[in-house]
């Protein structure tokens, strides 16, 4: 699973974070070690979002977290169809709150425009992603169960989506 989140937050979503303005980062994490790419610091997206208020005023935060793989004997031989499931969370907060997000007094990042950019990165790595993991080769990956519910009338804002790549293995 480290192939998939790997490349994940370093090719897919690299570009993104690399895109964004240097006032209002976006940072990457390993939701399965709570690693902050950017800075080696640890953050644990699983604790409830308005406890992290004092890292989400330094950046946005996009993690990536494993979920499921599921090997099915597919045919003769040692050959297997492969499921294997990630997470993908995006969180933020309002500038008014010190944070990243676009507020209507303040100048800062629009979520759903950040939303967008996370989004198209991942749709746009669909056909054969090349996770560099030996034995298993992906025939392309697709997003699901879609979370994008912001809420106008709070502080912290977050989406969330799972991405399912889907191919073969010669192992279990």
């Amino acid at each position: 699973m480290r192939h998939e989140i790997q490349y994940l937050l370093e090719d897919v979503l690299g570009p993104v974070v690399d895109a964004q303005p240097a006032d209002h980062p976006l940072f990457r994490v390993n939701r399965d070690d709570s690693t902050v790419y950017e800075t080696g610091d640890e953050l644990d997206m699983q604790t409830p979002i308005q406890t992290r208020k004092q890292q989400l005023q330094r950046a946005n935060f996009v993690g990536v977290a494993s979920e499921t793989t599921d090997p099915t004997p597919a045919g003769p031989g040692q050959r297997y169809d492969l499921q294997t499931a990630t997470s993908l969370r995006l969180e933020g907060l309002s500038a008014a709150k010190r944070g990243h997000i676009d507020h209507p007094d303040v100048d800062a990042v629009p979520f759903e425009a950040l939303f967008r950019d996370v989004f198209d990165a991942v749709q746009g790595a669909m056909s054969y992603p090349d996770v560099g993991r030996p034995g298993v080769s992906y025939r392309d990956l697709t997003v699901t169960n879609i979370d994008d519910s912001q809420s106008d009338h709070s502080d912290f804002y977050r989406a969330e989506f799972d991405v399912l790549f889907r191919g073969y293995t010669d192992t279990p």
